[in-house]
C-alpha cells in the first residue's frame, strides 16, 4: 500500500508542527523556522505505516457515516468528511491520518478504516494503532444511543 498525496502532505506538516513547536521551545523564533524546515525535510524521507481494516456496523448508511465522523471528531482532528489526523504511537505524539471509507453491505455497512503514518527508526505502528482504536470505537459506538 502507498500513501496517497493528500496523507503524505497531512502527515508531513503534522510532523513539521511538532518540529515547529519543539524548535520554539529551545531556540525562540527563529528556532521554529528551523524546526518546522528541518521536521518537514526528515518527514518526506520517513517510511510509512499503513494498515486497514474493516468493521461491520448494522446500520444505515447515514447512521454510519455520522457515527463515524462523530468519532473521528472525537479522536482528532478533522480534515475531511471522514478522515482526520489523529495522534498515535508513543505519548500519542506522532500523527496519524485515519480515513473511513463506508459501502453497503446487505442490510448492514461496511466500514473500512485506514490509518496512515510515518515511521522513523523505531517502528511504533502509529498508522495500524490508530485505525485499530478507530475501529474498535465504532464496533462499540453501534450499540449507543443518541
Amino acid at each position: 500500500m502507498e500513501l496517497t498525496p493528500d496523507e503524505n502532505r497531512l502527515l508531513v506538516d503534522g510532523l513539521a508542527a511538532l518540529g515547529a513547536a519543539g524548535g520554539f521551545a529551545g531556540a525562540g523564533p527563529a528556532g521554529r523556522a528551523g524546526g518546522v524546515r528541518g521536521a518537514a525535510s526528515a518527514a518526506r524521507r520517513l517510511r510509512a505505516d499503513i494498515y486497514e481494516t474493516t468493521v461491520e456496523l448494522p446500520q444505515s448508511l447515514p447512521a454510519a457515516a455520522g457515527l463515524a465522523a462523530r468519532t473521528l471528531a472525537e479522536l482528532g482532528s478533522p480534515v475531511g468528511e471522514l478522515q482526520a489526523v489523529i495522534g498515535a504511537g508513543l505519548l500519542n505524539m506522532n500523527p496519524a491520518v485515519v480515513t473511513v471509507t463506508l459501502a453497503r453491505s446487505g442490510g448492514s455497512v461496511v466500514a473500512t478504516v485506514r490509518g496512515a503514518a510515518k515511521e522513523g527508526l523505531i517502528r511504533q505502528r502509529a498508522g495500524e494503532k490508530a485505525a485499530r482504536r478507530v475501529a474498535a470505537r465504532l464496533a462499540g459506538g453501534h450499540r449507543r444511543t443518541p
